[in-house]
């Protein structure tokens, strides 16, 4: 599987990078929260822009980005926007001016934005800033099937993700299996890093899971749990380190 840098943190599927969510409406709440994850075992940030008050301030997304990068030091930074939130054209101008500034290591883009004519200018600034392009899918009702998941990490492959990522909401075990096993099926097939995130309940097992189907990042909590599902990064630390690894065991027969 290839190899993605974010920062300094290189994705693959050996051994799940454990991740974290900011997503303060201020710099004062996004900066409080990030000072926690330095007491913690989390090794990647995804900063969550929806609730964010400043989008159209670009000079103060720059510098709360700007911060955050300085109090994080080498953990990294990915921007995530939601296209249901704002206009397509507040969306890729957030975006283009994260790229230009290199204020993050990474931006995640919906995949729904793909056929917009702003996409393509978009990737190609980030491809000449070096920025990392994450595309995803979001499913918050039905859940496809296995064969459906494993197309649609295909279809984020060839739009030219470098990190291909889907979001399910599962309400019971067998969903939670469905998402799991395509992408460990997905994983097979492909070449670039997967990411697999449950909402809900569910969502503890699939990341405590995320060695054995193939994410590369599996996310858990700093400080207060604020979802149902969620296991905090040190739970998750610990499961992985109690989990034998797969390299380690395969090595072992």
């Amino acid at each position: 599987m290839r190899q993605v840098k974010i920062g300094m943190v290189t994705l693959d599927a050996r051994r799940p990078k454990l991740g974290v969510v900011l997503a303060g409406h201020t710099r004062d709440q996004l900066m409080g929260q990030a000072a926690q994850v330095l007491t913690s075992a989390a090794q990647i940030v995804e900063w969550r822009l929806d609730q964010y008050v400043e989008l159209d301030n670009r000079a103060e997304l720059v510098n709360t980005a700007a911060q955050l990068r300085q109090l994080l030091g080498t953990v990294p930074i990915i921007a995530t926007l939601k296209p249901q939130v704002v206009t397509p054209e507040t969306y890729y101008q957030v975006y283009v001016t994260l790229a230009n500034n290199r204020a993050v290591d990474a931006l995640n883009l919906d995949l729904t934005m793909v056929n917009d004519a702003g996409f393509m200018p978009l990737t190609q600034q980030m491809r000449q800033q070096q920025v990392p392009l994450i595309l995803s899918q979001t499913y918050d009702q039905a859940l496809p099937t296995v064969k459906d998941l494993v197309a649609d990490y295909q279809a984020l492959a060839a739009a030219g993700a470098d990190v291909a990522q889907l979001t399910v909401r599962t309400t019971s075990e067998l969903e939670t299996l469905t998402l799991m096993t395509a992408t460990a099926k997905a994983r097979e097939q492909l070449t670039l890093p997967l990411i697999a995130t449950v909402m809900g309940p569910f969502g503890q097992y699939a990341a405590v899971s995320g060695q054995l189907m193939g994410s590369s990042v599996i996310f858990g909590a700093v400080g207060q749990i604020t979802a149902p599902g969620q296991l905090t990064v040190s739970q998750l630390k610990q499961s992985l380190q109690v989990l034998t690894p797969l390299t380690e065991a395969s090595h072992a027969f």
